[in-house]
């Protein structure tokens, strides 16, 4: 039941149709970066990109031996933590504040704006509790310590 809410959850972002084959950045087009420490345990599991008129969105994965997943997502609109209670806000550690949205099947989401092209920017978790998940955003240098 988790997994089939967090394929919905990526669905819901990646209806444009793009793959990691599309056009690379250009002069013309900003490139997004994804500023997140993998953390220890944790190992790479997909890299997408998403080209758009003024940028080449990004949304990385990864999952650990237990089977968690985090994904993280740079420059791809869409509807994030959709269906998600309201679980307040975090401090980044970049300065500003984040909304963090979950807890349903486990499934985390922590989203945020910096005033760019690359907006928004978001965090989703699945496999792990509200003090957990915290714990990992500080630790990949995402939450304020």
């Amino acid at each position: 039941m988790a997994a089939a809410f967090v394929s919905s959850v990526l669905t819901l972002v990646a209806c444009g149709g793009g793959a990691a084959t599309q056009p690379s950045p250009t002069a013309d087009r900003t490139a997004c970066e994804v500023r997140f420490v993998t953390p220890e345990g944790f190992a790479r599991t997909e890299t997408f990109e998403e080209p758009y008129p003024d940028r080449v969105g990004v949304r990385l994965g990864w999952l650990d031996d237990q089977g968690r997943e985090l994904h993280a997502f740079a420059g791809i609109p869409g509807e994030f933590g959709e269906g998600l209670p309201d679980a307040g806000t975090v401090e980044l550690a970049a300065g500003g504040t984040g909304r963090l949205a979950g807890g349903v099947h486990q499934v985390w989401v922590l989203s945020w704006d910096e005033g760019g092209t690359c907006d928004p920017r978001v965090i989703l978790g699945r496999g792990f509790d509200r003090k957990g998940f915290l714990e990992l955003l500080r630790r990949a240098g995402v939450a304020a310590p």
